[in-house]
């Protein structure tokens, strides 16, 4: 049984980085378009994962519009982590601190995926940099 999977990106490079790996899936129709403009704020959207390290962890593991906030991260993470130029260009996109990128997210990667590997999908989206849509 497949299950359509919606995920929304901030350049091109990042949805057909996404597109490459899923390769070793089972997939199908997978597609990756421009958007004209970018998702409604109110579009229920699962974060990408936080590198931790960056200062702010996002705490919400649901969808956005959830109550949770990014919390600060403590530790040795937070003391003495070294930050490369990677996760220093991504907190420049963090104008307003929220622990969100604040740039418009311009590609669409949609596709069918196996049921049972839909949760792993996900999550392979999530950690590199993919905004997961909340499908009915």
């Amino acid at each position: 049984m497949s299950r359509p999977i919606q995920a929304y990106f901030h350049t091109e490079n990042e949805a057909e980085d996404v597109r490459i790996k899923l390769q070793t899936y089972r997939v199908e129709q997978v597609e990756i378009g421009q958007l004209d403009e970018a998702p409604d704020r109110d579009t229920p959207l699962l974060f990408p994962i936080a590198v931790v390290g960056t200062g702010t962890i996002p705490a919400d593991v649901g969808y956005a519009g959830s109550e949770a906030g990014p919390i600060a991260a403590t530790g040795a993470a937070a003391a003495g982590a070294y930050l490369g130029f990677r996760t220093l260009d991504e907190a420049g996109h963090d104008k307003d601190g929220d622990g969100v990128d604040d740039r418009e997210l311009r590609y669409a990667l949609s596709a069918k995926v196996d049921e049972e590997q839909y949760d792993e999908i996900v999550n392979l989206i999530r950690r590199h940099r993919g905004h997961v849509a909340k499908l009915d």
